[in-house]
């Protein structure tokens, strides 16, 4: 990296930071003036600041990049500093009460499963199971066999989308499909679905990677949940609506066709270290995985820019070791090509862990 593109690194370091201490500067709260406003009269607005752009909006306030543009009637991503934006609605800040209800799920018989294990997975009982597959018996079991449940969900009178279970062992309700959108290419549509949480952070990501960087390529999108989530393969993972593989950016904003291996020398660390780095600010990340070599060029950056070893600490596994706990970032074999990240339970999601 040369001294130029360090200084320019450090100066979006100090304007970022700066503008966090804005934000709050910039929130107005509407209130009803009586009790007959209705409930599309009680929205939140921000006044944009320099160094805002449309995806970072999206990511502080949580909120999808096509809902910003409905509500503001825009027509790009592009917006001018000191504009008052709605940044929530009313269905936002006041939804609906959730419903209790039950969902069915086909669980398929893997070698060594009992009820027992069934149960235990699925959070329902033994009774339960045998009520439900009489006609199964439970010292019997095949492989490929079809157990059927009706597992505890919770969705909403809006249908709001759901996480369910663990990521390497549940469903996804009510799914949302993620598009193609501003600084954002999907690989496979089919499986591209997550939680609306999920989808509003990944376009805010490929949103403000775009408005900073217009030459670079669209963010690939590839693998997040099927629909109904469940077992996709070859992953393990990805059952939940809450995981999704992102393809690196190239340096020198080559725009690839799909996922390829990086190295050192190809890997763009000033995006990619960006990028991790505003999905990582939201709190909603729980892990990232990549190959323990790139993490040593994010490592190296992030010093570069100024951060300190014991800033790094918590972000990076690097300089650890491939098999120690430290970081939100972990070494994953086969991550030479994408960074795999699992966002947090959200509050709507049951069962969530």
């Amino acid at each position: 990296m040369g001294e130029v593109e360090v200084c320019v690194a450090k100066w979006q370091r100090s304007k970022l930071m700066m503008a966090a201490s804005l934000m709050l500067a910039g929130m107005v709260v509407s209130t009803p003036a009586s009790s007959e406003n209705k409930p599309q009269d009680d929205l939140l607005y921000y006044t944009v600041s320099p160094e805002d752009t449309l995806g970072a909006i999206a990511l502080r306030f949580k909120v999808g990049i096509n809902d910003l543009l409905g509500w503001n009637k825009l027509d790009s991503i592009a917006i001018v500093a000191d504009t008052t934006l709605i940044v929530r609605s009313a269905e936002v800040i006041k939804p609906p009460a959730p419903v209790s209800k039950t969902m069915a799920v086909v669980h398929t018989v893997r070698a060594g499963d009992t009820f027992e294990a069934i149960a235990k997975r699925h959070r329902v009982s033994v009774q339960q199971i045998q009520q439900w597959n009489r006609r199964v018996n439970p010292r019997r079991l095949q492989i490929g066999q079809q157990v059927r449940l009706q597992v505890p969900n919770v969705t909403t009178t809006d249908g709001r989308s759901t996480s369910w279970g663990a990521a390497n062992g549940g469903r996804l309700y009510n799914g949302v499909a993620l598009q193609d959108s501003p600084g954002l290419r999907v690989r496979n549509q089919a499986r591209a679905f997550g939680t609306k949480r999920t989808i509003n952070l990944l376009e805010g990501a490929g949103a403000d990677i775009k408005a900073r960087w217009p030459d670079a390529p669209d963010m690939v999108v590839g693998s997040l949940s099927q629909q109904n989530g469940g077992r996709m393969r070859p992953h393990k993972s990805h059952q939940s609506g809450r995981d999704v593989d992102l393809a690196f950016y190239h340096r020198g904003n080559i725009e690839l066709p799909d996922f390829r291996n990086m190295t050192p020398e190809t890997f763009d660390a000033v995006k990619n270290w960006h990028l991790l780095k505003i999905l990582i600010d939201t709190s909603e990340v729980e892990y990232v995985f990549i190959d323990y070599r790139l993490q040593k060029v994010l490592h190296e950056y992030g010093l570069s820019i100024g951060y300190s070893a014991e800033e790094l600490e918590p972000l990076i596994q690097y300089p650890h070791g491939q098999n120690a706990s430290n970081g939100l970032i972990r070494h994953a074999r086969g991550h030479l090509n994408h960074a795999h990240i699992r966002f947090r339970c959200g509050p709507e999601d049951s069962n969530c862990r």
